[in-house]
């Protein structure tokens, strides 16, 4: 059994090397059909703590491109075990970023969701029942409850009382920001496979590590001019590469 972990693993950073070779998003879109059970089984873990299965599963994902960027194929290893915690830490800071609208003592946040789950399980079950099941007081029980109201502040979709149904959500509208990161990769990768591999390599560098010129020069035996010269060239070769009504704004100034 092993031999086979060994196996696939070997296989999954021949494929991403290949994928950063090429740049070609069709093996992106292979990578990604491949590690996506790896995202399912690691959202389980998170389910039922009120987040809809489907908005964990979009941070999953986002998570899962971040961690194919970064992964270092270069020193072997396991991509499965790199980008599991990865996945994680991101499920989980999207709970501490965007769940609780009121800050409350991680304790009360445990026994509201261990008290959630039971009424879930037991709708008819009183405050005192729960409050022997968890072996607290009726008032923690009571206060878990209440909570609830601080783990995230009232959908702008429900109904206002007196007013014919209508929502907060009827006069408002906005883009899903995930929905957007995700197109906006899309558009990234394409034009990044309009590049040589050390053209990309240095793009990668400036854009999504956030490297300073001098550094990349340093890291790939260059001057800092010459990694300017490239990072221009590359610039337009990828203008060049979209269609010319898709093409991005100017990168902002490029740090000395």
């Amino acid at each position: 059994m092993s031999e086979s972990y060994e196996q696939r693993d070997l296989l999954d950073i021949a494929l991403i090397r290949l994928y950063r070779a090429t740049g070609d998003p069709r093996r992106l879109d292979k990578l990604v059909q491949r590690f996506t059970p790896l995202v399912r089984s690691v959202v389980r873990q998170y389910t039922g703590r009120g987040e809809s299965l489907d908005d964990l599963h979009q941070v999953g994902m986002l998570a899962l491109m971040k961690a194919l960027e970064r992964f270092d194929a270069s020193g072997g290893g396991s991509f499965g075990a790199y980008a599991r915690p990865t996945i994680a830490g991101e499920i989980k800071r999207h709970f501490r970023d965007h769940t609780w609208a009121v800050k409350v003592p991680r304790a009360m946040q445990e026994l509201q969701a261990k008290v959630a789950r039971a009424k879930t399980d037991d709708p008819a079950a009183t405050h005192e029942d729960l409050a022997r099941q968890f072996d607290v007081t009726v008032a923690e029980v009571m206060d878990a409850e209440v909570a609830h109201d601080a783990y995230r502040a009232k959908s702008l979709d429900f109904s206002t009382p007196g007013e014919s149904g209508s929502s907060p959500l009827d006069t408002m509208g906005s883009r899903d920001r995930g929905y957007d990161e995700v197109v906006l990769r899309d558009e990234i990768e394409d034009a990044l496979s309009a590049l040589g591999p050390r053209d990309r390599e240095v793009v990668e560098l400036r854009y999504f590590d956030e490297r300073l010129q001098r550094e990349i020069g340093q890291g790939i035996g260059v001057s800092q001019m010459q990694v300017s010269r490239i990072l221009n060239r590359a610039i337009e070769s990828m203008r060049d590469h979209l269609d010319p009504d898709d093409r991005p704004s100017d990168p902002p100034p490029l740090a000395a």
